[in-house]
């Protein structure tokens, strides 16, 4: 089952993009393009307020939290709801939001999701509907226009007829700052705010209990490792090349901890028989009980995937391992984490010295 898994998730996936492609076809022939705006929002009375973000990857939803603090610092007593995932349900729990719309991929529920959606989108009488994709999402643009608010939000692009406030691209490639300096090229109160997940005392304190089950000592200085990253994609290291790295850590004066998410659950039997129980392996697919057990980590080191973010956005010390040159677009800051770049064949070493370097400073 098992080894299915992928494959009929992919074949989901396809046809969920083919049913919304043919839905923009269609919206496209029958709807006509808004007519552009200017409005300034320091002067607009702003009670409700939508954002959208409506992709399915961990890292997507994370990064998409900028918009909610940032429009919650401009406009703190709206009512302020988002559009996302299942996922971003969850790790948007504790965060200035008020409601929660989920958006379906599982055929055939998606094909009549979207029209109840919509009603109910409308029905709530938006004042203003931000697309937080870029333009990148035509599912983002799609419920945006049709949202029923006379004042919607987006980038410039391939599906930004359903705006009528279009934005030019911000002028950098990093996920880190296009959000920010997107809203404050509305005029409104901007800065440097980073993706943040809020748990609370007893997700902490859970999580703490639950490593020292795993760790031996008390005191240990704790580095998660998470293997996986999208292999389809090329962005995952080898499994030989992880566990010679957790090997390595063991013999210094560190406690390694393995992590396995639910796309490379084949692998965890692999750690486990390899390690010998030197060193703990964790399979948790519940997003928010992962979280507290790596908000407990001093280091966290993963390839380029969604629990990168998720590490920055507790606040952990982040090593990111990009296998593609696309780090200058994904890669967390220097505030937050160090990258490790090697397009054709990133070694056990350099992550290593990437592993030393970091906890000297932490230290």
């Amino acid at each position: 089952m098992t080894k299915l898994y992928p494959t009929r998730l992919a074949f989901r996936y396809r046809i969920d993009r083919r049913i919304r492609n043919s839905v923009m076809r269609v919206m496209n022939c029958v709807t006509f393009a808004a007519d552009d705006q200017e409005v300034d929002f320091r002067s607009q009375e702003i009670k409700r307020i939508l954002i959208v973000r409506s992709l399915f990857r961990m890292g997507d939803v994370i990064l998409a939290t900028p918009a909610i603090l940032l429009f919650r610092r401009n406009f703190p007593l709206a009512k302020i709801d988002f559009v996302g995932s299942k996922i971003s349900r969850a790790l948007f729990e504790n965060l200035p939001i008020d409601g929660h719309f989920e958006v379906s991929k599982n055929f055939p529920r998606v094909s009549w999701s979207y029209a109840w959606l919509l009603k109910k989108i409308r029905d709530m009488k938006y004042d203003l509907a931000f697309d937080a994709s870029g333009s990148s999402s035509a599912l983002g643009s799609f419920i945006v226009g049709l949202s029923g608010a006379p004042l919607r939000v987006g980038v410039r692009g391939k599906w930004d007829r359903w705006f009528n406030i279009r934005l030019d691209r911000p002028d950098t490639v990093s996920k880190y700052h296009s959000l920010p300096k997107l809203i404050g090229s509305l005029g409104l109160k901007s800065g440097l705010v980073y993706p943040q997940l809020r748990l609370s005392f007893r997700e902490i304190e859970c999580g703490k209990a639950r490593m020292r089950k795993q760790v031996c000592d008390a005191n240990a200085v704790i580095v998660g490792i998470f293997v996986g990253g999208r292999k389809s994609r090329g962005k995952r290291w080898d499994k030989e090349n992880f566990l010679k790295l957790a090997i390595r850590l063991s013999d210094l004066a560190v406690q390694p901890v393995m992590f396995v998410g639910p796309e490379e659950k084949d692998l965890l039997a692999y750690f486990e028989r390899e390690l010998k129980g030197k060193v703990p392996a964790i399979f948790e697919p519940d997003v928010r009980a992962f979280a507290s057990l790596v908000a407990n980590c001093r280091l966290f080191v993963a390839c380029d995937s969604g629990p990168v973010h998720l590490a920055c956005a507790v606040r952990v010390r982040t090593i990111a391992i990009f296998l593609k040159d696309d780090f200058d677009r994904w890669s967390p800051p220097l505030d937050l984490g160090r990258v490790v770049h090697c397009q054709r064949a990133m070694s056990v070493d350099a992550v290593l010295e990437a592993c030393h370097h970091e906890l000297r400073c932490l230290n």
